[in-house]
């Protein structure tokens, strides 16, 4: 398929593409407190899942007596995601592509908000894109298999990498890979930095998907 043809196809879905996955976790609770206010304890061990226990405890450390993490339900995130790649179709390439937000952590910093939000779901570029031509300049191969987007956009700095999920058609690992997202905003005291969420984040979707293709994410991604 053209890069023209997959790029306009997917306008097609775009404001679908922008879903957030919401509702109540079953993993979690989906709302980050109790009447009482505290942290909502399967709340943070759902975020732990996601960015690993360590690195929550540094954003808790980081973020101060505002921490708090929001989280979705990650069974929920897999089935979907599954679905997703299993009906997809490289002749038509009509897939919504959903954004899903499986970990939220609000605090403050310095005074003002800060928030720390993770973003997976599958790419609206494949890999060739990332690779050949043109558009090959925005993509940064930080090791063999990981491209890191150098645009920071609204989600943040991203990685997209081969995912091949059992039940989906040949070539569905690269023509519709993965894309994980950290949005780290206005956190001033950084016990753990961006690169580290975002290795976690890759390294916890992989997993939870299945991901036939052994990466290695490294844990500093810009130089």
């Amino acid at each position: 398929m053209s890069k023209t043809r997959r790029l306009s196809g997917i306008a097609a879905g775009a404001l679908a593409a922008a879903l957030v996955l919401s509702g109540c976790s079953d993993d979690g609770d989906g709302g980050g407190k109790e009447r009482t206010g505290a942290v909502h304890p399967a709340t943070l061990k759902n975020c732990g899942k996601v960015f690993g226990e360590r690195n929550v405890e540094a954003l808790r450390a980081d973020l101060g007596e505002g921490f708090q993490p929001h989280d979705r339900s990650l069974t929920e995130m897999k089935q979907r995601m599954l679905v997703e790649a299993q009906g997809w179709n490289p002749d038509t390439d009509k897939l919504a592509r959903t954004t899903f937000r499986p970990c939220q952590i609000e605090g403050r910093a310095d005074g003002k908000e800060a928030w720390v939000n993770a973003t997976a779901g599958w790419s609206r570029y494949d890999v060739a894109f990332v690779t050949d031509g043109k558009h090959a300049r925005d993509f940064r191969e930080v090791a063999k298999g990981v491209y890191l987007d150098r645009r920071e956009e609204f989600d943040g700095r991203s990685l997209i990498m081969p995912c091949t999920v059992p039940g989906t058609r040949a070539g569905q690992g690269e023509e519709l890979p993965l894309q994980v997202s950290v949005v780290d905003t206005d956190r001033t005291t950084r016990s753990v930095s961006t690169d580290q969420l975002l290795k976690a984040l890759a390294e916890s979707t992989r997993g939870l998907l299945g991901c036939a293709e052994r990466i290695t994410v490294p844990e500093k991604l810009v130089p």
